[in-house]
């Protein structure tokens, strides 16, 4: 018996010895890769991308635009982000808002859950920076965002009123019924990122432009003309009976798609848009940039430069009377002393947007 045991006892120890070695030579392992093909041609793809899935920048809510009042009646609900400096913020924000400076935006809203707010409400001064920044955010995904409509000056009187010291006709001299033609068709911009996939070329396209200081004054306009491709993004008619000297007209929510006339904007000069109020020229600025060209929106639109002429003809325009508001206020540095909006469990004192040695820039220098 005892022969026995030690006959199986080495067919055992043999059997292990054998397996062993076998299983250190089929399981020989190597780091596993998955070879992604770089995508050649990445302003082409984006185009492609933007086209097929919806053309968001032409859609008929285009731009996103929420109203003061929408904003007050529902704010339990929204995730409010304020953009502006700290300063600004503390002197008074509306309750819950969080201030996030752009530059962290993106990465902010990464690290949290949006999907328990029913939008996500942007705010600057004037509303200007917020629809650039909204329609940069929902080209790379994120649907539900909207720009608070002419900013905090519509929210509270309290708020120094950017937009009644920077409209006018200052520039009338300047107006014409004279068309001026559109390019002939020519190249798209050429992009260059690290990024592999859709996904990644539009969130690193974004990151690097959602900080960019997108807009220009009507008096550097002027003063540069020659330096602009011009475009007048408004009604034809409009643009036929009065526009700014030079400017090419560009059908709203139509032309700037690739089966249309996108491709005659120039990719090797500076082009400023403008629309009535900035809204729509922000909105559209954020997109051209995306896919590379060199954009920038005038800054209160029509408003800035034919402000009677608008009033006369019954353009789209700010009023103080009509626009302006006295909704709640709330200062200090956070959102508020109380927990009332969803906003306040979930900030994150390292975004707060903290300058305190600042010398707040002039108003009209900019892009809020």
């Amino acid at each position: 018996m005892k022969r026995l045991n030690k006959h199986i006892a080495l067919v055992l120890l043999i059997s292990v010895l054998a397996v062993t070695s076998c299983t250190n030579q089929t399981f020989d392992s190597k780091p596993a890769s998955i070879d992604i093909p770089p995508i050649t041609n990445q302003s082409e793809a984006l185009l492609n991308l933007f086209t097929k899935s919806g053309d968001y920048i032409n859609g008929v809510e285009s731009p996103y635009l929420i109203s003061a009042e929408e904003l007050n009646d529902n704010k339990e609900n929204y995730l409010l982000i304020d953009t502006r400096y700290h300063e600004e913020y503390a002197e008074g924000h509306i309750d819950g808002a969080l201030n996030v400076d752009r530059e962290m935006l993106i990465d902010f809203l990464k690290s949290i859950n949006i999907y328990q707010y029913h939008k996500v409400i942007i705010i600057d001064n004037t509303g200007q920076a917020s629809t650039y920044i909204t329609s940069m955010l929902r080209a790379i995904g994120y649907g539900s965002t909207y720009a608070l409509k002419y900013g905090m000056t519509s929210w509270n009187e309290k708020i120094v009123n950017q937009w009644s010291k920077n409209i006018g006709d200052k520039y009338s001299k300047y107006l014409t019924s004279e068309p001026t033609k559109k390019n002939k068709k020519g190249a798209y911009p050429t992009i260059n990122t690290k990024g592999k996939t859709i996904s990644e070329i539009l969130e690193i396209r974004a990151e690097k432009e959602i900080k960019f200081n997108f807009a220009i004054t009507i008096d550097k306009l002027v003063e540069n003309i020659d330096d602009y491709y011009v475009v007048n993004y408004i009604s034809e008619s409009r643009y036929n009976l009065k526009h700014l000297k030079g400017s090419v007209w560009y059908q709203p929510k139509k032309s700037m798609n690739i089966n249309k006339d996108l491709s005659t904007l120039p990719i090797d000069k500076k082009i400023v848009i403008y629309c009535y109020i900035g809204h729509q020229g922000s909105a559209l600025v954020a997109y051209l940039r995306l896919l590379g060209y060199d954009a920038y929106s005038l800054r209160y639109g029509t408003n800035s430069f034919m402000y009677n002429f608008s009033v006369k003809n019954k353009w789209p325009l700010f009023n103080t009377n009509d626009m302006v508001n006295n909704f709640e206020l709330v200062t200090g540095s956070v959102p508020s002393k109380e927990v009332k909006a969803k906003a306040n469990k979930i900030i994150n004192p390292d975004l707060n947007f903290k300058r305190h040695d600042v010398i707040l820039p002039d108003p009209s220098e900019v892009c809020d």
